[in-house]
């Protein structure tokens, strides 16, 4: 158990640095899948901008990162989310929500959660 917990709090402590440094934001309409993906994997995280996909001519938007141990750096946890961009309408990525994860029934997944909304 000490292990474990040992782990995570290296995990945590290399996800924090990414966190705290400034956030660049794309619109990724244009964009393909990987080029998204490379974004997130050269920057640890991003804000990714993209249409609404039900039309409604609204932009969203949100904080997407490269790996659940920022999340947990932040006390929060990572959602598996799919994004739209030139290629897929399904582009999978990852962002965090604050605290435990409600899907945490075992206490066994302290990083991650299926999409929560």
């Amino acid at each position: 158990m000490k292990l474990i917990l040992a782990t995570a709090m290296l995990l945590a402590a290399a996800g924090t640095a990414t966190a705290q440094e400034p956030i660049n934001r794309y619109d990724i309409q244009d964009m393909t899948c990987n080029q998204v993906h490379s974004i997130l994997g050269r920057e640890g995280a991003a804000i990714l901008r993209y249409p609404s996909p039900s039309g409604s001519g609204r932009t969203l938007y949100d904080r997407y990162v490269n790996s659940p141990t920022i999340c947990f750096a932040q006390g929060g946890h990572a959602v598996q989310r799919v994004v739209p961009t030139k290629d897929t309408r399904g582009c999978p990525t990852i962002s965090c929500k604050p605290g435990p994860p409600e899907c945490d029934t075992f206490g066994l997944d302290m990083f991650y959660c299926d999409d929560d909304n």
